[in-house]
């Protein structure tokens, strides 16, 4: 016999183990309270379903992407007017038009893209987007076949491009007379 601490009794090992204390448990499955007792099982959660699990992982993909695009946007937006338009330079401080792109998606999403504007519209990496489903983050390409000019999509209609060595990285609409004849197409490289 054991003296019990608990209830000022002596009871023995055995019995203590048959005390049932009344705990309320809310069973994930069907979430109707559950009673169990000290030693008792509680049932596991009821395992995701393969549509669940599916969903589950989109979403966090999605969120993923969301995040991803704002990253661009605002990484993009921090070089506007303190870059150095210089033709065929790709550094942080130093790019074209594709150079640009180029050096924003290496430093923000760790994506390796072409040194050129045809290439950056026609890569296989990503996806093709329509005009009318752009989101932000997206690369827009300008000229025959995307070979003229390349930038990004910041959203509600307007782009961020390094465009020359006069203008360097400007923000303008991707509809206004010079751009909207000359739109090429757009590659989509942050899916989610």
């Amino acid at each position: 016999m054991r003296f019990s601490r608990l209830v000022g009794a002596s009871v023995s090992v055995v019995a203590a183990t048959a005390v049932f204390v009344p705990v309320s448990v809310t069973s994930v499955a069907n979430a109707a309270p559950v009673t169990v007792g000290i030693g008792a099982a509680v049932a596991a959660p009821a395992p995701l379903t393969p549509a669940q699990i599916k969903a589950a992982k989109l979403a966090k993909r999605a969120a993923w992407a969301k995040d991803m695009r704002k990253r661009i946007v605002k990484f993009a937006k921090s070089r506007q007017g303190r870059g150095q338009y210089v033709a065929g330079a790709e550094s942080s401080w130093a790019f074209d038009c594709s150079g640009f792109t180029k050096v924003v998606y290496q430093r923000v999403a760790k994506i390796n893209i072409p040194h050129y504007s045809g290439a950056q519209l026609n890569m296989r990496r990503g996806q093709r987007v329509s005009k009318s489903n752009l989101l932000p983050g997206d690369i827009l390409a300008w000229g025959s076949n995307g070979s003229q000019h390349v930038s990004i999509y910041i959203g509600k209609g307007k782009m961020i491009g390094a465009n020359n060595p006069s203008r360097d990285v400007v923000i303008e609409p991707i509809n206004n007379s010079y751009w909207a004849p000359r739109y090429a197409g757009a590659r989509r490289l942050i899916v989610g």
